[in-house]
């Protein structure tokens, strides 16, 4: 009790112990979430409405874990995280009784690094690291601990592969109409699964031609507009007909997307039932579980044969890495997105580049400059027009964006940014090169000098392109 005593006096002198030593939340164990500042809505998104101090049997260290979690709260930080914080600091309490230790001394920077070495996590290091650095600077208690360096792993960034995808849109009528439209959403906006479930009921505006969508931006905690294009717009509207129909029009619910229940009649499956719509807010579990079925009746399977593991995550991280294989600037990726930070971009950028290389395998392309290409030039937006836009000539393909209108190339290939060629047309162009080289001897017996001028310009393009095929016909050899 000298302990905590000594204690509470410190905390009258610091400068957050001052603004919370006569919070009546310090003497109770379980705290509501509303009021912590959370809102309604986010209990019911989570459901979770209290977090719990119990299980802790040094009563220093809980009150310093309670103060810890204000200070959490009080930087804005995510639930999860302050939740996080109050488990491993209840194992620390754990882990010092099961050493034989209770005081604040004890906390030695061998055993807080033998602590967090049991465990070794990111989370539970932060933790610590966190916590120490706060019970300094504000003169609670003074420890003396260094971080243990983790080698953090690189972030899995998983995608949803294409012939997944595919299955994955042949399927989605499974759904009922509102959690497939919420799904095509989030797969556009590359939005949180949390800010789908918060988006108002109304959010769309127009400005003249242009629609605009609200979206809750998680990181900044902010409110903002985006521009979308008009058939995103119209699957809202789809939505919101929807729920006028389903609510009523008046209907004071006021998220576009509302909770779809099957649990009367579960035991018959879940895609087997017509579900009831209320108008209440969609959890995070009850989405996890309709993709969980999902995933099952569509028998979702990768090239390999190995089911997929879809969770909604994957709809956000494929919209990322589509934006990052189209070369979109990381500003406007991580805008998108509502990224905090760039950190995450280059992930998805190394596995956009690891996608192109695996295609460059199968095959490369060099450009008039020779340079070698390790996909084919993109078609504006149309990715599955490619096969029609490629246009054979007798030396190559001609990879134009558009195919309207006459070219101002015809019949000089060679001469044209559009033009690729491959390894399977080395031979074509190696013979072509030594019908020029014949060509170019006869021209200058007879004094041709035009003819001399422009046999040269030609074999001086077949060159660059042949030094390419020779540099991408080494890379495959690696």
């Amino acid at each position: 009790m000298l302990i905590l005593e000594v204690l509470k006096e410190r905390l009258i002198k610091s400068e957050l112990g001052q603004e919370w030593i006569k919070n009546p939340l310090l003497s109770q164990d379980i705290w509501f979430l509303e009021k912590l500042g959370y809102t309604e809505e986010e209990c019911k998104r989570g459901k979770q409405k209290n977090i719990y101090f119990d299980g802790f049997s040094l009563s220093w260290l809980k009150l310093l874990t309670k103060l810890t979690v204000l200070a959490t709260i009080r930087q804005k930080l995510s639930l999860n995280t302050a939740i996080h914080r109050i488990t491993y600091l209840r194992q620390l309490d754990e882990f010092l009784l099961i050493k034989g230790y209770s005081q604040p001394e004890d906390l030695t920077d061998t055993l807080l690094r033998e602590y967090v070495s049991q465990r070794t996590t990111r989370y539970r290091q932060d933790c610590i690291a966190y916590a120490v650095r706060l019970w300094d600077e504000e003169g609670w208690v003074k420890l003396s601990y260094t971080h243990i360096k983790i080698k953090k792993k690189l972030p899995k960034i998983e995608t949803i592969p294409e012939e997944v995808l595919y299955q994955i849109y042949n399927k989605f009528d499974l759904f009922p109409a509102p959690l497939e439209r919420l799904f095509r959403l989030q797969l556009v906006l590359g939005c949180r699964i949390g800010e789908m479930l918060r988006m108002p009921r109304q959010c769309l505006k127009q400005e003249g031609n242009k629609l605009f969508l609200l979206r809750w931006i998680e990181k900044r905690k902010q409110w903002r507009f985006y521009e979308i294009h008009h058939l995103v717009a119209e699957l809202v509207r789809e939505q919101q007909k929807f729920l006028d129909f389903e609510l009523g029009a008046d209907s004071k619910f006021d998220n576009l997307f509302c909770k779809v229940d099957v649990s009367t009649h579960h035991s018959r499956g879940r895609f087997k039932v017509e579900p009831v719509y209320q108008p209440e807010i969609l959890t995070y579990p009850g989405i996890a579980y309709w993709l969980k079925d999902f995933r099952e009746e569509a028998d979702l399977k990768d090239k390999y044969g190995n089911k997929f593991e879809l969770t909604s995550h994957h709809f956000r991280r494929t919209k990322a890495s589509i934006m990052a294989y189209c070369d979109a600037e990381d500003e406007y990726i991580a805008a998108v997105l509502g990224h905090g930070s760039l950190d995450m971009l280059p992930h998805y950028r190394k596995r956009s580049l690891e996608r192109l290389e695996k295609e460059a395998n199968s095959k490369g392309y060099v450009d008039k400059y020779g340079q070698v290409s390790s996909f084919k030039p993109r078609k504006r937006r149309y990715e599955k027009l490619a096969e029609i836009l490629k246009v054979s000539t007798p030396l190559g393909e001609c990879h134009r964006p558009i195919i309207l209108g006459d070219c101002e190339s015809r019949y000089a290939c060679l001469s044209c940014d559009h033009h690729r060629v491959t390894l399977e047309d080395k031979t074509k162009l190696e013979a072509d090169c030594e019908s020029l080289y014949q060509d170019l001897q006869k021209a200058k017996v007879v004094g041709q000098e035009r003819r001399i001028t422009e046999i040269n310009r030609l074999l001086d393009l077949l060159k660059i392109r042949l030094r390419g095929l020779e540099e991408l016909q080494n890379w495959k050899m690696k």
